[in-house]
């Protein structure tokens, strides 16, 4: 499997709005990317989802893999998308049991 999906949900005030988290994996130089519209804080999950992986004993692919935040035009803040993203990105590989 090279691309897995899964949701996330970003808060502006009261509401919240349902953000598609799709990772890719490719076979090209091993890469970690976010793109879609994330800040500062979004932009270091690569390194806690990195790390939170490592911890746990499940670790990322060695290749290319790009995490999609969509809709692109809607804002997104905080930490609050780590585990959608680790969870995307440890099942482009197949190590993830997707039926449960």
């Amino acid at each position: 499997m090279s691309v897995a999906r899964t949701w996330a949900v970003a808060l502006s005030g009261l509401d919240g709005a349902l953000i598609d988290v799709e990772a890719d994996l490719s076979q090209q130089t091993p890469d970690f990317r976010i793109i879609g519209l994330g800040d500062r804080a979004l932009g270091e999950a690569v390194q806690r989802v990195h790390n939170a992986c490592a911890n746990s004993g499940l670790p990322l692919p060695r290749r290319r893999i790009t995490v999609n935040l969509s809709p692109a035009s809607l804002p997104k803040h905080g930490s609050a998308f780590d585990l959608a993203i680790a969870i995307a990105a440890l099942a482009t590989d197949g190590g993830l049991d997707t039926a449960s």
